[in-house]
Formats: structure tokens, sequence, C-alpha cells
């Protein structure tokens, strides 16, 4: 069966929606993509769990393959949810039983190992790939790249404390599908992901079809870049393959009448567990390979993606059954931010708001302070000899004033530390200690300790 014909069995009844109602939205994107110079686009919209639009612009067709960089690692997350099940294995388990030693060093060990979980929610305490490994263009196997930087491949806090964006972590993860499961990661995704999916012609190896990479330009073009780890930027799908996959998100695993990825795992793709935050009630944050943001009083999960010259992102209102996946073959960032603003606020400007939670009378002198970023994705030594930039934290109205640098948010309390933004309909900040007595604020606005109301953890050089 073709991937038109899956898309139109999976969407008949779509096919009959008053398609018409996205209409001016897709023409505003169409102009947007032209005034951009932008050569290939691909979208899809979904309005009532189906796609009801899936269109291609500029030189591309359905079937045109794109590169969607990190949108790769929700497939990842994806098949090591799907291990799980296979092999009977937890999701919490210590991954260097699984890998056998080296490929990485934990100070923290044994009483706080790696975990599975961590791998997929970004929260091992990995900071990201070194400058070597993101400039290298070389393809290389998976334990070839893994024994490039073991030692520089090392925890800089401790697992499980909180989310920090890191291509490292799908490397593991890859290499726990190939020990556990005894075939590739390549096989393994296929056969257990886009396989289900009728993603057929999608690959994380280079494919016939791409339509070139370009600059922000839209004329110089970018070489093909061969990620370190393919399983955190390598996928290429046509935009009708897309359509699949979000719609099998939409609809707890299904298409159309087939169940093709068990709902258990779509359920749990959606949770985030892993941080010190989530275990506190945070409640938009970074899940198994997806995660969640506000766009005008909603919350979107989604992800975003960047290959050269390639931009992607895909959101999804799971309560009210919208969603959408774009696409765009040149290197604009400001473009996509400006594409996933119309199409998200189109998404929503119809639909009712949930009311945000009340504010509560908790006490909230104790959060007050100087707050000092608690991980860092890179400039490593500058983060560590406390030269990063600062917070504050100040008690304003009965509520909270978090300034960082020119920008003050307010952040209003819902009860047992936990916060959220004017407008938001869930809770978005929370504030908690470890078991050390370090507190930290988690969430939207990032990764932060108070250096004026709690120790200073140790795997701070300035600390010591």
């Amino acid at each position: 069966m073709t991937v038109f014909a899956i898309y139109a069995s999976i969407s008949s009844s779509a096919q009959s929606a008053p398609t018409p109602h996205w209409e001016p939205l897709i023409e505003k994107l169409e102009a947007l993509r032209a005034s951009g110079n932008v050569p290939a686009m691909g979208l899809v919209l979904l309005d009532r769990q189906l796609p009801v639009a899936v269109r291609s612009f500029g030189t591309a067709r359905e079937d045109t393959p794109f590169r969607w960089g990190s949108i790769s690692k929700s497939f990842t997350a994806l098949a090591v949810l799907q291990l799980v099940g296979d092999h009977h294995i937890k999701l919490d388990s210590a991954i260097r039983p699984l890998l056998g030693d080296g490929y990485y060093v934990n100070d923290w060990a044994p009483q706080q190992p790696v975990r599975l979980n961590q791998l997929l929610e970004l929260s091992a305490g990995f900071g990201d790939l070194s400058r070597a490994e993101f400039g290298d263009n070389e393809p290389r196997p998976l334990w070839t790249a893994l024994a490039r930087n073991q030692t520089g491949r090392q925890t800089l806090w401790p697992p499980g404390l909180q989310h920090s964006y890191s291509n490292v972590p799908p490397g593991l993860s890859a290499a726990v599908i190939e020990k556990v499961s005894g075939s590739t990661f390549e096989e393994y995704v296929d056969a257990r992901v886009l396989r289900p999916l009728n993603m057929h012609a999608a690959s994380f190896a280079p494919v016939t079809g791409l339509p070139g990479g370009y600059q922000a330009d839209g004329s110089t073009e970018l070489p093909y870049w061969h990620v370190t780890f393919r399983a955190f930027g390598a996928l290429n799908a046509s935009i009708a393959e897309m359509a699949n996959f979000v719609a099998a998100l939409m609809n707890q695993g299904r298409l159309g009448s087939d169940q093709v990825l068990p709902a258990d795992v779509v359920d749990r793709f959606f949770t985030p567990t892993s941080t010190l935050g989530a275990r506190h009630g945070l409640e938009v944050g970074y899940a198994p390979g997806v995660y969640g943001w506000v766009r005008d009083g909603h919350v979107f999960w989604g992800h975003g993606g960047d290959a050269d010259g390639y931009r992607s992102r895909y959101g999804l209102l799971r309560e009210h059954g919208r969603g959408y996946a774009v696409v765009i073959n040149t290197d604009n960032p400001d473009l996509l931010r400006t594409l996933q603003r119309v199409i998200e606020t189109t998404l929503t400007e119809d639909l009712v708001k949930h009311p945000p939670l009340p504010p509560s009378n908790e006490p909230l002198e104790g959060y007050s302070g100087t707050y000092y970023p608690a991980a860092s994705r890179f400039a490593m030594a500058r983060w560590q000899a406390g030269e990063a930039r600062k917070a504050t934290v100040k008690l304003c109205d009965g509520a909270l004033d978090f300034t960082l640098g020119k920008r003050t948010t307010r952040l209003i309390p819902v009860g047992a530390g936990r916060f959220r933004r004017s407008g938001d309909p869930a809770v978005t900040v929370v504030f908690a200690r470890d078991t050390d007595g370090v507190l930290y604020l988690q969430g939207e606005l990032g990764n932060f300790l108070n250096l004026s109301r709690s120790p200073c953890p140790g795997f701070l050089e300035r600390c010591k």
C-alpha cells in the first residue's frame, strides 16, 4: 500500500471535513514560504484527531523526503518504549548492566546510576557533544562514534536531577537498543516504529530525493550533515509519512482501525517523570522524546528539529484534537518561529481556555534570593567558574518576580512550591529541594539553584 493510500485510509472521515476552514492559514503559510525564499516546504494540519491537510509547497511533493533533525529523538524514544515491552525490561533500569562498562563516566554511581528513562527525558546529567563531535561530518558506525569520547562523556550533576538538552543520551539509547535487541538501531526502529506507522520510505540513513538543504538565503546549498549519532537527528521522511506519525500520536497509537503503537506507549511518551521538578508536580516539561510549551493559554506537545539546511517542528493540542507538522529546507530559525506562531495562533484562536489554577496563600519568603544556572549545555568552564548570568527572585504582591537580564516574569503560587505564569493552564515552574537541601527552580524558565538560602552543590567548582 502506498503512503498516499495509507493517508487516505486513516483520514477518510477528514476528507469530507470543512478543509476550506484552514485554507486562509495555508495561503498565509505559502506566502511566508515564498517571501522567505524557501525552495521546499511540507505541512500537516490535524483537526478532530485526523489530518485535514497534507500539503507540499515549492519544489516538494507529498512523497519528497525532508530531514527532520532533532524530531528524530521522538522516534528513538518510541523505539526504546517498544524495547521495554518487547524484552521485559524496566524503563527505570540502570543502563550500565545493559551496556557494559565504558562509553561514559558517572561520578555518582552506584548510588545514582544513569537510567534508561533519564536518557529519554535528557535528564541523565550530560552536557552536549564536544566541539569535535559536532563539527565532524564523517559518517561513523554507532560503536565507533561511542568509542571516540568516552572519558569526556561525563555526568556533570547527579543523574535524574534536572532536564538539560543534550545530543549525548540518544546515542546511548541507540546502544541500549542494539545490546538488548540484537538488531542494529536502524533495523529496530524500522521494524518497531517506522513500519507500524507505514513510514516505509523513511530512514535514518541518507536517502535519494532530498530537496537539498540551504542557508537562510534559500540559494546557498549546505552539505549533508552526517550526525555523530543518527538517533538524535538523522531521520529522513516525507510530509505524508509524518502525517501518519502525528495522527498516531493524536489517536493513542491508532491509524484508522489499526492499533499500530500500544496505547500505554503513547501515554508514557507524553509523561515526564525523571526530574526533581517532575517529582514535585511540574506538568509541562521534557517527556521521553517530546516536550510541552504554552501558547495563548494552551499546552502543545511536540518537538523541534534542526538539520543543516532544514528546520522543522510538530505540535499537538491533544485535548482538542488539533496539531501540525511543518518543515522547510532552509536554515532559517526566524522563519520557522514565525510559521510556528502563525499556525499555533490559528489552531487555538477559537478554543476555550482552561481557567488558570487559583492562587494559593503559601509563604513565599523562602524562595527569594539570587539564583544561578544549575546546568549548562556548552561553555562548561565559564559555568563552573560562576561566570554565567545570575537571576533574582523577589516577593511581590503575593507572588514572585523572576528576573533574568532585562526580563521579569511573574510567578503565581498554586501550592506546594508549584507555580504558573499569568495565563498558564498548568504548573510550569516548581521550586523543590534535593536530599542535600539545595533549593532548585525548574521548569519553563530553565534550571536554577538558590545561592542565598540553600547549600551550594558540590558539582559546581565554585562551591568547592
